[in-house]
């Protein structure tokens, strides 16, 4: 049980440990002392504090150690003796230790400290102790002056207050037969005190003489000051000139920033204006690049369609050796009358000089148009390309290919055109006219 915000009974409990042991003096259930608290007891003399037996019964009707029914506390009886008993042990007074008034005991463990110089040293009953709290001359109290915040002990108030406290009055130091306030001494001597110490106000420009604050105003009525006049009334008037000369310059830098800030404000609206055009531009061409992303993604698809279809007729002709039987079917897969040679510089490593590949055979009709046959059994007017990818004989290794025929004296006009897939620039086209070389 606490004795204040600060003290609890067992703070200034004499022989505390050797109470506790016995368990007497203590609530069997919340285990403190029973200072300040009303002890009951059931029929079989089991004790307990009154705040515990409230609780007990309020969750079973019996007593906690015997189990014997108790339906509320008039049912129990109080137990004075112990309470007495424990009202006839001795404690000291909480003002034998050091004052803690100020500190925040709820947020704060603190060390109690005894005051053994200063201290209270009785001891006295616990019964007693509240009566001698409120009247012992060791209690603290506040300074009774108004404004002192100093804490004192109670029996040297009036001594330590004359000698600490800061709101006490006091004689002046220096004999002017003011009483001040201890706080205002050093304010009083500065400014106010006649028989402080004080030079001329105008030492500084030759009048070199001291005297007390009382006599200052005679000596400034009494003693021809003009000359020194003289001389404050030129260091001011210089003082002035170089305010002036400052206030130029300040003047001109004011000036000068401005014309500065003016220049700031133009180029700021002039890149406020690149910016917007910038943003502009942006957003060109960011539709820009989206529009030829979707040409990209359209380009890239057309792109892996075709490379599908090179890549599958690659593989049928390495395997089989041999190209479609006709340009009709070769035309539905590609595009019209185009013959592509896929992975052409595995071809070129492949074929030696003088080793050709032959297209699928096609036709001429009479617009000298090609067209794609229907059966490749026909014998008349049957054409192919032969193509020499490293030369048609030694020791030239130039590319070359040839229009071939299988029928004689056959007078044609031939446009071809060698197309780079990875380089455009760099196709070939070409035209002849002439006879076609017989197959047989």
């Amino acid at each position: 049980m606490s004795i204040n915000s600060i003290f609890t009974i067992k703070d200034v409990l004499l022989n505390q440990e050797s109470l506790q042991k016995k368990n007497k003096y203590s609530c069997p259930i919340c285990f403190e002392f029973i200072y300040k608290k009303s002890v009951y007891q059931c029929k079989s003399g089991h004790i307990a504090c009154k705040e515990c037996w409230e609780k007990s019964l309020k969750n079973k009707k019996e007593c906690m150690v015997c189990r014997l029914e108790v339906n509320s506390t008039n049912d129990l009886s109080r137990c004075l003796v112990i309470e007495q008993d424990f009202g006839k042990k001795e404690c000291y007074c909480i003002y034998s230790y050091k004052n803690y008034d100020s500190i925040d005991c709820a947020n704060k463990k603190i060390s109690l400290i005894k005051d053994k110089e200063n201290g209270c040293k009785e001891i006295i009953n616990i019964d007693q102790l509240d009566s001698h709290i409120e009247n012992c001359k060791f209690k603290f109290v506040k300074c009774s002056h108004n404004g002192c915040d100093i804490v004192l002990r109670l029996n040297s108030l009036k001594e330590e207050s004359s000698s600490e406290c800061p709101k006490f009055p006091i004689d002046c130091p220096q004999s002017c037969s003011i009483i001040i306030e201890r706080d205002q001494i050093e304010s009083h001597l500065k400014n106010d005190c006649n028989n402080s110490t004080l030079s001329c106000k105008y030492y500084e420009y030759g009048c070199k003489v001291d005297m007390k604050r009382s006599e200052l105003q005679n000596h400034l009525n009494n003693v021809n000051h003009q000359y020194f006049m003289g001389i404050l009334i030129e260091k001011l008037s210089s003082t002035l000139n170089q305010s002036h000369n400052i206030q130029d310059e300040l003047v001109k830098k004011i000036e000068k920033l401005s014309s500065t800030l003016n220049q700031s404000h133009i180029i700021q609206d002039h890149l406020v204006k690149k910016i917007e055009q910038s943003e502009k531009n942006q957003e060109r061409i960011n539709k820009e690049l989206d529009q030829s992303k979707i040409i990209s993604d359209r380009l890239q698809k057309k792109n892996d369609d075709l490379s599908s279809l090179i890549t599958e007729m690659n593989g049928t002709l390495l395997k089989k050796k041999k190209f479609p039987s006709s340009f009709e079917n070769l035309n539905s897969l590609i595009y019209k009358n185009k013959w592509i040679i896929s992975e052409y510089s595995k071809i070129v490593e492949k074929f030696p000089n003088g080793s050709d590949l032959k297209s699928p055979s096609f036709q001429i009709n009479s617009n000298n148009l090609l067209k794609s046959p229907s059966l490749f059994n026909v014998k008349s007017n049957e054409f192919s390309i032969n193509f020499y990818p490293n030369g048609f004989n030694h020791p030239s290794n130039n590319l070359k290919f040839f229009l071939m025929c299988k029928i004689v004296e056959t007078n044609v006009e031939f446009i071809g055109k060698l197309v780079n897939v990875l380089d455009k620039t760099k196709s070939i086209k070409l035209k002849t006219q002439g006879k076609i070389i017989n197959l047989n």
